[in-house]
């Protein structure tokens, strides 16, 4: 679980660098936070599920599906922050960010598989 997370900043991360590096700071931050706003809550929810571990098999079902509702809103709840107070919001990296961040799990999890 852990791994996944690290994965996930790893991914934004080094697509945010090299966007500032080929299209300029504003884009690799934009991207950034596109990448943020999906992993913050990500990484909440997998601290959140390691500190479980360990109690009743009831009380992990729950944990998971409390968690993973708190997870989407605390997600959604980034995204609108970032599109009402960021000024001159870059669209394309802010998707790519987030889209990369949501995505890597997939991708980390075949590759475990």
């Amino acid at each position: 679980m852990i791994a996944v997370v690290a994965w996930q900043l790893a991914v934004f991360s080094l697509l945010a660098a090299i966007a500032a590096v080929g299209w300029g700071f504003q884009h690799g931050f934009h991207l950034m936070l596109g990448g943020l706003a999906a992993w913050v809550p990500n990484a909440l929810f997998a601290l959140r599920l390691v500190l479980q571990r360990g109690r009743g098999r009831e009380s992990n079902v729950m944990a998971f599906f409390v968690g993973e509702f708190l997870k989407l809103g605390l997600t959604v709840g980034f995204l609108v922050l970032s599109v009402n107070h960021v000024p001159d919001l870059q669209w394309v990296p802010w998707l790519v960010g987030l889209v990369a961040s949501i995505m890597t799990p997939l991708f980390v999890g075949m590759r475990a598989a």
